[in-house]
Parts: C-alpha cells; sequence; structure tokens
C-alpha cells in the first residue's frame, strides 16, 4: 500500500504489456530499416539469402505491428538462422518475476494472472518477495536456514529465479 504506482494501480499485466509495446516498437525499427535494405538487392533477383531474409523479416514485421513478441512467431530452421544476426530483443526467451509479499505465493490473484498470461507466451514465472530476500542476504548461513524452514521454503527465491534462467536458456 505504501508503493505509489505510475498508473494508480497495481496491475502486472498491464506493466507487462506496456514494456513489451516498448520492446516490440525497438524491434520493428531494426526491422523496418533492414527491410528497406534488402528489400532492393532481393528484388534485383540475385540474392537468394536476401529474398529468405526479406520473408522472414516481413514475418517479423506483421508480429511487431501488433506488438506481438518475434519469440511467439514459428519459424523454421533455417529461418531462425537468417534472423539471428538482428539479435531482436523480443526474439530473446523471455521470464516473468512476480515480487510478492510474504503470504503471497499461494491464493494469489494477481500472481495468477501473471501464471496465466506467461503461459500463454510459454515463458516462466518464479514468484519472489524481494522484502525476505533483502533479509535473507543480511541473515548467517545458520539463522537462513531457520528462517527458511519457518516460512515454508527450502532455498531462497534467488536460487528459484537462478534456476529458472539456466533452464530457460538451456544451461
Amino acid at each position: 500500500d505504501n508503493v505509489v504506482h505510475v498508473a494508480g494501480k497495481v496491475d502486472p499485466i498491464s506493466d507487462i504489456e506496456v514494456i513489451q509495446t516498448e520492446l516490440c516498437l525497438a524491434d520493428l525499427a531494426t526491422v523496418e530499416k533492414s527491410l528497406v535494405r534488402y528489400q532492393k538487392v532481393a528484388k534485383a533477383g540475385q540474392d537468394k539469402e536476401a529474398q529468405r531474409l526479406v520473408d522472414v523479416l516481413k514475418k517479423c514485421q506483421a508480429a511487431l505491428d501488433q506488438a506481438l513478441p518475434v519469440r511467439g512467431i514459428k519459424f523454421s530452421k533455417e529461418e531462425l538462422v537468417v534472423l539471428k544476426p538482428l539479435c531482436l530483443i523480443t526474439a530473446k526467451p523471455a521470464m516473468f518475476v512476480g515480487n510478492v509479499d510474504e503470504h503471497g505465493f499461494e491464493a494469489n490473484p494477481l500472481l495468477d494472472k501473471l501464471r496465466a498470461y506467461a503461459a500463454a507466451q510459454k515463458a516462466p514465472v518464479v514468484a519472489i518477495c524481494a522484502k525476505t530476500e533483502a533479509e535473507l542476504a543480511d541473515m548467517g548461513d545458520d539463522y537462513r536456514a531457520m528462517f527458511l524452514a519457518e516460512m515454508g521454503q527450502s532455498e531462497p527465491g534467488l536460487n528459484r529465479l537462478i534456476r529458472a534462467a539456466f533452464t530457460l536458456l538451456g544451461l
């Protein structure tokens, strides 16, 4: 209650959509710039790689025009190879981290909405309590284990976040 939100209300989905729209706009600028450059070469008909890239860029442009991330598009292996050098932000894997209070890990409607949203994007969700994580960072190992046991957790949220990131990246 004491945290002021710019929009005046707590709505993680709206926040995510604002950020995602900004990232899509950045990628759209990259795609449109590349399209201008490679369409001329592809029209000349002498560079098949340029034509392949133009086809992939048009797929990306269609999604980005609707503020949809590129990672949601189905690409063939060949298309992925052509797309990779562009380093589009929305082509990268995504993970959502929900900051909840100490008792917000279960029966939390906002966290449930976040999980549903992330599931639609095939992205993992990690719930952490930043306040608890800050307290854990200041504790010694003995107290940390006891504190986690009292909270009903086996490990700090930071460990869960790191493991989820490694899994997402295939590491």
